[in-house]
């Protein structure tokens, strides 16, 4: 059981302060919440590290591949509203899809549509290259050069960005608005979170200032992956930092936003009135997946599914150039949990499974 009351956060308080102190990152937040407040939070280290800025309620993250919980929402939304069934064929929506006529949207949101999943690291650029990128044009060359499926659909699990770029497609030929427009109207204006999230930095955000540790594999790794001199910064106190920046697809880890923006997000998705979701859309969209084996994924239609003490939960990691993030919600309890970082990150960590086991009974 998770629970908040007569919970000693001391060793909470030192696992959280450890992240600090033994430089897994700069600067960190992280809270623990119910569907209407925050029981418990913990800010620590540098938004900056150069300037000495510090990691308040109010500071800016970028979400990265949390995003793709939005962007889930947002296609169970056009379910509700009759404009797509979750076994539709994609290519009833969208006619140019090249990887057969067989994969279906619950496929793309689960994962297991077997499509290719390239290197993300280098689907960036820079915010001032912003107003003239060319998103479309981008993806068309990637697709190009992935043209194959790498499995049967629903065969296997594998993660992949370009399933939830499609997605984002399909959001924009069935609503008839763009991604970003869709999102921003049906998802944050609705919980009133419009002014602290988003997919574009305004200029009264106070954004953490991304970073890699510049001692490390990685950091040598980038070399080779990356321009460094037009993406990276010099090191500062042995942290490396990343220019302000934009992934080229915001429907698969375009959102940045303050933590309690993200936490507003998840505390609807725990009410069972809330504004975006109807609760028997949530129970679908948080079905583990079943393979064509009936072996479980360990996925569902865009959350990551997981057990901490006999506690069910969904979640969702983002990590990229300069940060790492994670959210959670254990919908069995009403509880649910953040933690955000101004460090790189490629991988799910599941951090929160030892930061949330402070709350166990």
């Amino acid at each position: 059981m998770i629970a908040i009351e007569n919970t000693d956060t001391t060793l909470l308080i030192t696992l959280l302060e450890q992240q600090i102190s033994a430089r897994k990152t700069p600067g960190l937040y992280y809270a623990f919440f119910d569907a209407e407040q925050i029981l418990y939070e913990f800010t620590g280290g540098k938004a900056d590290v150069e300037k000495s800025i510090p990691v308040t309620a109010q500071t800016a993250f970028y979400g990265y591949s949390m995003t793709k919980t939005f962007t889930a929402t947002a296609v169970m939304q056009l379910v509700e509203q009759g404009k797509l069934h979750l076994d539709d064929p994609v290519k009833k929506h969208l006619p140019d899809f090249v990887y057969g006529d067989s994969i279906l949207i619950r496929h793309l949101l689960a994962h297991s549509a077997g499509l290719p999943n390239p290197l993300p690291i280098g689907w960036i650029h820079r915010a001032e290259d912003h107003a003239g990128f060319d998103e479309g044009g981008f993806f068309q060359a990637v697709f190009q050069k992935n043209p194959k499926a790498r499995s049967l659909p629903n065969d296997k699990f594998a993660y992949t960005n370009l399933g939830y770029i499609v997605l984002g497609q399909l959001i924009e030929r069935v609503s008839g608005k763009p991604y970003t427009q869709y999102v921003e109207q049906h998802i944050l204006s609705p919980l009133g979170i419009q002014a602290q999230i988003g997919f574009t930095r305004q200029q009264d955000w106070k954004v953490a200032t991304g970073y890699h540790k510049a001692l490390s594999f990685g950091n040598l790794l980038l070399t080779f992956l990356l321009d460094k001199k037009r993406f990276m910064g010099e090191s500062t106190e042995g942290w490396k930092n990343f220019f302000p920046i934009y992934v080229n697809g915001p429907a698969y880890g375009g959102l940045i936003g303050t933590p309690g923006a993200f936490i507003a997000f998840a505390q609807d998705m725990l009410k069972t009135d809330g504004k975006l979701l109807s609760p028997e859309s949530k129970q679908t969209m948080w079905a583990e997946n079943r393979l064509n084996d009936g072996k479980a994924s360990g996925m569902s239609l865009g959350w990551y599914k997981g057990n901490l003490g006999g506690q069910p939960y969904s979640c969702h990691a983002g990590g990229g150039g300069g940060f790492y993030c994670e959210l959670r919600v254990y919908p069995g309890s009403g509880l649910g949990s953040v933690v955000f970082t101004n460090r790189s990150g490629f991988s799910d960590e599941r951090l929160l499974d030892k930061l949330d086991a402070a709350f166990q009974k």
